[in-house]
C-alpha cells in the first residue's frame, strides 16, 4: 500500500471517525481486487468477495461498526448477514442468523474490522466453535486476513502473549500479529495476511 495517496482518503464528515475512514481509490483499485483473485481461483467467488468487501467497507467507513456475511462455499449463496449491529466493533448473531448457520460445515465468513487489527481471539474461537471453513477479515486500511481454527484457544493465554509483545515495544497491531504467528506454531490454527502479490 506504499503507493496510496492519502489525500484521496474521503474527507472527514461531522460524526465520522477519521481513524476508521476508508481510501475509496485504493479499495476500487486493481491492486486491492487482486487480493481476492489470490484467495480463490474461482472467478465467481472472487468477484463476490470483492463486491462484498467494497459494500461492507464503504458502508462502515468512518465508523467503528462491523458488518459480516456468511457464504456457502459450494454454491456461493449468501446464507446470512449482519449489517446493522448497534454495538461498536462487535457482531451480534440474530436468531435468523443462528438458524441459518446452525449445523453447517461449509461456510466462509467475511467481516470488517474498523480498527484494522488482524483476526481477534474471539474471531479465532468463533471459527472453531461454529466449524467455519475459513474466515476473512477486511480492514478499513485495506489489509485482508485469512484465518481458520481446528481448536479453541484460552482468551487469557492469548492476552498474556499479547502483553508480552507489548512489553517488548511492539504496538498493539504488531503485538496481535506476532501473537497469532506464535499461536500458529503451537495450536491448530492458520492465519495469514493476503497481499496483492501472494497468498
Amino acid at each position: 500500500m506504499e503507493n496510496i495517496n492519502y489525500s484521496e482518503i474521503e474527507e472527514q464528515r461531522p460524526g465520522r471517525n477519521k481513524e476508521t475512514l476508508v481510501n475509496h481509490t485504493y479499495i476500487n483499485s486493481g491492486s486491492y481486487r487482486n487480493k481476492f483473485d489470490l484467495i480463490t481461483s474461482n472467478t465467481q467467488l472472487s468477484r463476490l468477495l470483492y463486491g462484498l468487501a467494497k459494500e461492507m467497507l464503504f458502508h462502515r467507513a468512518g465508523t467503528k461498526y462491523e458488518d459480516m456475511y456468511w457464504i456457502d462455499a459450494n454454491t456461493f449463496e449468501i446464507v446470512a448477514k449482519e449489517t446493522e449491529c448497534p454495538i461498536e466493533k462487535k457482531i451480534i448473531y440474530s436468531d435468523k442468523t443462528i438458524k441459518a448457520i446452525e449445523g453447517r460445515t461449509d461456510l466462509i465468513t467475511v467481516h470488517s474490522h474498523p480498527d484494522s487489527f488482524p483476526p481477534s481471539i474471539d474471531d479465532i474461537n468463533a471459527n472453531f466453535d461454529h466449524n467455519y471453513m475459513v474466515g476473512i477479515v477486511l480492514c478499513h486500511n485495506g489489509k485482508v486476513y485469512l484465518y481458520s481454527a481446528n481448536e479453541s484457544i484460552e482468551v487469557r493465554y492469548y492476552n498474556m502473549v499479547v502483553e508480552r509483545f507489548l512489553k517488548q515495544g511492539y504496538n498493539e497491531d504488531e503485538a496481535q500479529i506476532a501473537t497469532l504467528q506464535r499461536l500458529q506454531e503451537n495450536f491448530d490454527i492458520t492465519f495469514k495476511e493476503v497481499t496483492d502479490y501472494d497468498v
